[in-house]
Parts: C-alpha cells; sequence; structure tokens
C-alpha cells in the first residue's frame, strides 16, 4: 500500500531466490507466482530452491496456489498462480 501511494506502483516483480520468496509470501505481501518450467534437471544438493525457509526469518506455515493461467512458449511451460493466503 505504501509503494502505490508513494511511488503509484500497481504492480511490482520480484526476482528473488528461495528465502526472498518464502519470506514475502509468509508475509502476505506476495499475491502471484510466475514460473516457467523447462524440459531440464540438476540433481545437485547445491541447486537453489525456489522456497526456503530460515530460522529466525520467516514462517514455516504452509501455503497453497491456484492456477491462473498456463502457456506454452516453444519447448517451456509458463505457469502463473495466485498465492491462496487463507491456509
Amino acid at each position: 500500500m505504501k509503494l502505490k501511494k508513494l511511488f503509484k506502483i500497481e504492480k511490482l516483480m520480484l526476482g528473488g531466490g528461495g528465502i526472498l520468496n518464502w519470506s514475502l509470501i509468509q508475509q502476505n505481501l506476495c499475491d502471484e507466482i510466475s514460473l516457467l518450467v523447462m524440459p531440464t534437471a540438476d540433481g545437485s544438493p547445491d541447486t537453489p530452491s525456489l522456497f526456503q525457509s530460515k530460522d529466525g526469518m520467516s514462517g514455516d506455515k504452509p501455503v497453497s496456489f491456484n492456477l491462473k493461467t498456463v502457456e506454452k512458449k516453444g519447448n517451456i511451460a509458463w505457469l502463473t498462480y495466485t498465492i491462496n493466503n487463507n491456509n
């Protein structure tokens, strides 16, 4: 609400890592997720996670999503979800 009031921002994209993404969702500061699913895999234990809690920085309350759109972009699936903050 502050960003909208002070800077007239209607929509803001967050390109964070797992900890920032999870922290903002836990604080109900995110209302949509956009995912690109590519036909590749990386089994490394060091591969970053889309969502990750960190002790003292965020809660660990489960969150569910509602599928909003699905688009095919070549060999990539673009999925958007709304966040169900009423869990």
